[in-house]
C-alpha cells in the first residue's frame, strides 16, 4: 500500500558500543567513560561504574585521547570511525582523517584510513547529507522528504478520523526513517500532547521550530505547553513570536487573551509581557473590527453575537452590582470585627490588671490572694459576649465570600475558560513548494 511505501526506505539503527574517552557537550562540559549509543541518547559508563545518560542533541563532539601500545593506532581509528558517524560536517571529518593519517604513517590503520578518507571525500563531492543514520545525496534526501511529507498528509487524515491505534506506530516508524521531517514531527507533537506527554510533545515542537522558526502553530503550541509547565515568561515569548508570524490570527489571539487574564500580577511588568501586550492590543483591535463585520464580538477569550453580547453584559451588570453590594457589606462586617478585637483586647487588659492586684504581700515573704471583685466577673461576661458576636461576624464574612463566588458562577458564559488551546493536526507545516496529492487536503492555511 502507498501508505507504507516510506517504511522500506530505512531501518532502525541498532544500538552500538563505542569506547571513546570523552563526550564534549555543547555547554562546554565533558563526560568520560565507555559510551554506548541507543536511539537518540548515549549511555556513558564512567571509570567507577557510574552511568550517565546524554541526549545526542546535547553533544558537540566525541574525542579520543591518544593511547599507547601496539594496537593504539587501530583503537584510535575505530574511535575515529564512530565519532565521524556522529558528525554532520564532512569537512571536519576529512580534516580529522587527514590528521590521523599524518600522525600514524606507515601503519595498517593509516592505510585503512586512506581508503575511508576517499569514501568521505566522495560523499562530500556528491553533496551528500545525513538523514537520521544514513548518508544520501541531496536528490535522495529531497525524494525521501517528499515521500515522508506525503505520508504525513495521509497520517494527518487518519489522526483527524481518530484512527490513533493504526496511525501511531506508522508515525513513530516514519520519524525514525526521516527524523527531521517537520510535518511528521508536528503530528507527533500534537499526538503526545493529547496523551498528556508534555516533555516529548515539547521536544517535537522544538524540533519543528528549528526547521521552521516562523511556523505560527508550532510557536503557539510551544507557548501552550510552556504555560502548563509554569514557564510563563517563556510562554509569553513564544506567543509574541506566534502573533508576529501570523498577525491577527483568531486562535492565537484568543490564547493570548486567556494567558494575559491568568498571568500572575508580579509578572505583568516584565519587558516581554509589555511588548506582547502592545502587539496584542494592536492585532486584537484589528481582529475585533474584522469579526464585527460577521456580527461577532469579543467576550473575554471567546466570541458571541450582538444579541448574546447584550444579554451577557446585562447579566454581568446585575451580578457585578450584587458583588459590589456584597463587598460593601463585607467591608462593614470586617470593620465591626476589627472594632470587636479592639474592645476584647481592652477588656482583657483590664481583667489582667485586676488579676494582678489580687496578689498581696504577706508575712515572711509570702503572698496572699484576695477574691476577684464583682467588676472582674462583669468584664468576663462582656468578653464572652463580644467573642460570641465576633464568631457570628466571621460567619457572616464567610457567607458573603461564598455568595460572591456563587454569583460569579451564575454568569451564563464566563469571559475566560482558564484553558489555552493547542492548534491540532490541521496546523501541520509543509516544506516550501510542496504540493500534496490531489486527493489529500492541504491543511487550514497554516502550512508554509
Amino acid at each position: 500500500m502507498r501508505l507504507f511505501s516510506l517504511l522500506v526506505l530505512g531501518s532502525l539503527a541498532l544500538p552500538c558500543v563505542t569506547f571513546a574517552d570523552v563526550i564534549v557537550l555543547k555547554d562546554g562540559t565533558n563526560v568520560e567513560g565507555e559510551i554506548r549509543r541507543t536511539g537518540d541518547a548515549y549511555i556513558v559508563k564512567g571509570p567507577g561504574g557510574a552511568v550517565t545518560n546524554v541526549a545526542t542533541d546535547k553533544v558537540e563532539r566525541i574525542e579520543v585521547r591518544p593511547t599507547g601500545g601496539a594496537d593504539a593506532a587501530t583503537t584510535r581509528l575505530q574511535s575515529l570511525r564512530r565519532a565521524s558517524e556522529n558528525m554532520l560536517d564532512i569537512k571536519q571529518v576529512l580534516d580529522r582523517y587527514r590528521a590521523f593519517i599524518d600522525q600514524n604513517p606507515g601503519t595498517a590503520a593509516a592505510t585503512s584510513a586512506e581508503n575511508e578518507l576517499k569514501m568521505w571525500q566522495d560523499r562530500m563531492d556528491h553533496g551528500m547529507v545525513k538523514v537520521g543514520d544514513k548518508w544520501m545525496t541531496a536528490q535522495e534526501r529531497d525524494g525521501l522528504r517528499s515521500k515522508s511529507t506525503d505520508l504525513a498528509m495521509q497520517l494527518h487524515d487518519m489522526l483527524k478520523q481518530g484512527r490513533l491505534k493504526e496511525s501511531t506506530p506508522i508515525l513513530d516508524r516514519a520519524i525514525q526513517v526521516d527524523p527531521s521531517n517537520m510535518s511528521l514531527l508536528y503530528l507527533h507533537g500534537v499526538l503526545n500532547y493529547q496523551e498528556e506527554k508534555l516533555p516529548p510533545a515539547r521536544k517535537s515542537f522544538e524540533s519543528v521550530a528549528a526547521e521552521a522558526p516562523d511556523h505560527a502553530p508550532t510557536l503557539n503550541n510551544l507557548a501552550v505547553i510552556l504555560w502548563r509547565q509554569n514557564a510563563h515568561p517563556a510562554a509569553m515569548g513564544y506567543y509574541d513570536r506566534a502573533m508576529l508570524a501570523a498577525p491577527v490570527n483568531h486562535a492565537i489571539l484568543d490564547n493570548v487573551a486567556e494567558a494575559l487574564n491568568a498571568l500572575p500580577k508580579e509578572q505583568r511588568d516584565s519587558t516581554i509581557v509589555k511588548k506582547l501586550l502592545r502587539h496584542f492590543k494592536e492585532q486584537d483591535e484589528a481582529l475585533q473590527k474584522k469579526m464585527a463585520e460577521s456580527g461577532l464580538y469579543r467576550w473575554g477569550s471567546s466570541w458571541v453575537n450582538e444579541t448574546e453580547l447584550k444579554k451577557l453584559q446585562a447579566d454581568e451588570k446585575v451580578i457585578k452590582d450584587q458583588i459590589t453590594q456584597m463587598e460593601q457589606d463585607f467591608g462593614s462586617v470586617q470593620k465591626r470585627v476589627r472594632e470587636l478585637d479592639r474592645q476584647i483586647a481592652d477588656i482583657v487588659n483590664q481583667m489582667n490588671l485586676i488579676d494582678a492586684q489580687t496578689y498581696l504581700p504577706g508575712p515572711n515573704n509570702t503572698t496572699t490572694r484576695t477574691p476577684y471583685p464583682q467588676i472582674w466577673f462583669t468584664l468576663q461576661s462582656q468578653v464572652t459576649a463580644l467573642r460570641t458576636e465576633r464568631g457570628q461576624r466571621i460567619d457572616d464574612m464567610n457567607r458573603l465570600r461564598g455568595a460572591a463566588r456563587q454569583a460569579l458562577g451564575n454568569l451564563p458564559q464566563p469571559r475566560y475558560s482558564g484553558l489555552q488551546k493547542l492548534i491540532d493536526f490541521d496546523g501541520i507545516p509543509l516544506p516550501a513548494g510542496y504540493r500534496p496529492p490531489a486527493t489529500q487536503p492541504a491543511g487550514d492555511g497554516f502550512a508554509k
